[in-house]
């Protein structure tokens, strides 16, 4: 098994970090662009009949993790009797949606300490204003503009107490990470990023990427040693959108993500009418104790809408860690 770090760059402002299943979707089809689509679609069939094992993380500010809020505030929970500190403790624990990598060990073994931990990574949210003007207008002097706003994901260092002398540090470089087998399929995803690296190429994840946004480029490719593969203790921290296939529900400390999956189209944007599927993944930062090998933690399935083509991604990128 042979897993990677993939450190991105990101060019312009990001609407949200885009989950594993995207992520695919974007690899996928830049490697359609490359080898065409015959090499695309075998890929997906593969990976979801199992011939071959691909994972993927979400995508992270680079050198940190997300921080199992869930498993830290569960084990706070038992030695504090009081719902009001309980509540507050909370509040601080939420903040820190990312903690670096190297001190993730630290805080599963004493998880009070992720309440005074520095440097964190904070997610806010926020607006962007753009214009646009309407194709029917073209050619017409004195052409007004239409405004409107964009949501958009901002991620800050937060170094000190102080969260406003912290602001100004904004994340820019991110990573994910990419685990499989020897197949030659495994290859020549990598090999895809390796190639945008190269070229230079941007991989597009998210919307309005012709405006400038969500467009990151492939800084450094990067192999990880062999044992960072398998836990001792067959416990892992989830990285990106797990569909649960052989898992330990009882030992696990699980944070569930539910979606709505309805038909769109390019002209018509979202079927108002149309038959309401959800589905629910493990989401990211949840405490995985696996039954059985990596290899079968996660699965495929294809979609209700657009069965046979669109596949639903669940194969999450699993980080060793120890209790």
């Amino acid at each position: 098994m042979k897993n990677y770090k993939i450190i991105l760059r990101s060019s312009g402002t990001v609407t949200q970090l885009p989950d594993s299943q995207k992520i695919f979707g974007a690899l996928v089809t830049e490697l359609s662009r490359i080898q065409g689509e015959d090499a695309a679609s075998k890929l997906v069939q593969s990976v979801y009949c199992r011939k071959i094992h691909l994972a993927l993380s979400n995508l992270f500010p680079q050198g940190y993790l997300p921080a199992p809020q869930e498993y830290i505030l569960g084990k706070l929970a038992e030695s504090i009797s009081k719902e009001e500190d309980l509540k507050e403790l909370r509040g601080e624990i939420k903040k820190r949606t990312y903690i670096e990598e190297g001190q993730l060990s630290a805080v599963l073994k004493k998880p009070g300490l992720c309440r005074d931990m520095y440097p964190y990574i904070r997610e806010f949210s926020g607006q962007q204003l753009r214009a646009s003007i309407e194709r029917d207008n073209q050619g017409i002097e004195g052409l007004e503009k239409k405004l409107f706003t964009v949501p958009i994901t901002i991620l800050r260092q937060i170094s000190t107490p102080d969260e406003r002398e912290s602001s100004a540090e904004t994340v820019s470089e991110f990573c994910f990470y990419l685990q499989g087998d020897s197949d030659p399929a495994v290859a020549a995803v990598v090999g895809t990023a390796e190639q945008m690296k190269r070229t230079g190429r941007p991989l597009i994840l998210g919307k309005r990427a012709s405006q400038g946004l969500n467009k990151y480029y492939v800084c450094e490719i990067l192999c990880l040693r062999e044992e960072f593969t398998v836990a001792d203790t067959g416990t892992y921290l989830n990285l990106g959108m797990l569909l649960p296939d052989q898992i330990d529900y009882k030992k696990s400390c699980l944070n569930l993500f539910t979606s709505e999956r309805k038909p769109f189209s390019m002209p018509g944007g979202w079927k108002k009418i149309s038959t309401r599927w959800f589905i629910s993944f493990i989401g990211c930062g949840s405490v995985i104790v696996l039954r059985d090998g990596i290899e079968h933690a996660g699965r495929c399935v294809w979609s209700k809408i657009g069965e046979g083509t669109n596949l639903v991604f669940g194969n999450a990128f699993l980080y060793p860690i120890t209790l």
